[in-house]
C-alpha cells in the first residue's frame, strides 16, 4: 500500500467514524439540536477534523441519507430478476420495509433532507446527490414496471402512478407504525404483508 493509499483509507475511516457518531446522536427526540461539538466529542476527534470532511451539520445529514439509500438501491439491484414481475415488485417493497425497520433515525433524516429549503442550504453538489437518489431508483424500477405493463400483468396506467402507489404504501405503513392508526396487536410483519398484498392487487390484474 502506498502512502497516498494509506492516507485515503485513513481519511475514509475518519469520515465513517464521524457519520457513525452523528447517527448515534441523531437517534433521539432532540436530534435537531445536536451540534458539531457534540459530534466531535462522540467521535473522539477535534472539531476541526469534522470540517475537513463536511462543511456543515446539514451536509452530514445529507451524506447519511445518500449512503443509506444507496445501500437500498444496491440491494434492489441484486434481486432475482428471473422471478415473476409481481414477485419482484413485492421484493422491492420488502427491501424498503426491512431497511427502515427499527431505524427511526433514518426515517427522520430522510424527511428532513427532502425539504425544499434544505436543498437550498446544503450546497449544490450534495443537493444533486440527493436528487440523483430518486433518479437512481426510477432507473431500477421503471424497467420493471414497463416489463409488467408489457406482459399485461399490471394495470395499464402511467408508470409513475404505479411507482407512487408502491411508495405511498410502504412509507405510509412506516409512518403509522406504532401509532394509534397502526392497529392494536398487529405484528409489523403481518401489517406489511397485508399492505403489500393490497397494493399489488391495486396495481395488477390479478
Amino acid at each position: 500500500m502506498t502512502v497516498l493509499e494509506r492516507k485515503e483509507r485513513e481519511f475514509q475511516q475518519r469520515e465513517d467514524q464521524i457519520l457513525a457518531a452523528a447517527l448515534s446522536l441523531f437517534n433521539r427526540d432532540d436530534w435537531q439540536t445536536v451540534t458539531i461539538d457534540q459530534i466531535a466529542a462522540k467521535a473522539e476527534i477535534g472539531k476541526g477534523t469534522i470540517y475537513k470532511h463536511f462543511e456543515s451539520k446539514d451536509e452530514i445529514y445529507a451524506r447519511l441519507v445518500v449512503n443509506f439509500f444507496s445501500g437500498i438501491q444496491e440491494k434492489i439491484k441484486t434481486r432475482d430478476t428471473t422471478k415473476p414481475v409481481l414477485d419482484q415488485i413485492a421484493g422491492v417493497m420488502r427491501t424498503f420495509w426491512e431497511s427502515f425497520q427499527g431505524r427511526p433515525d433514518y426515517r427522520r433524516l430522510e424527511r428532513y433532507c427532502r425539504r425544499d429549503d434544505f436543498r437550498k442550504t446544503v450546497g449544490a453538489k450534495m443537493a444533486r446527490e440527493l436528487d440523483a437518489l430518486d433518479e437512481g431508483f426510477m432507473a431500477v424500477l421503471d424497467p420493471l414496471i414497463q416489463l409488467g405493463l408489457a406482459e399485461g400483468v399490471l394495470e395499464p396506467r402511467p408508470a409513475e402512478f404505479i411507482h407512487l402507489a408502491m411508495h405511498a404504501a410502504v412509507i405510509g405503513l412506516l409512518e403509522i407504525e406504532g401509532g394509534a392508526c397502526g392497529g392494536d396487536g398487529i405484528p409489523p410483519e403481518t401489517a406489511f404483508k397485508e399492505i403489500c398484498e393490497f397494493t399489488l392487487r391495486g396495481i395488477s390484474k390479478r
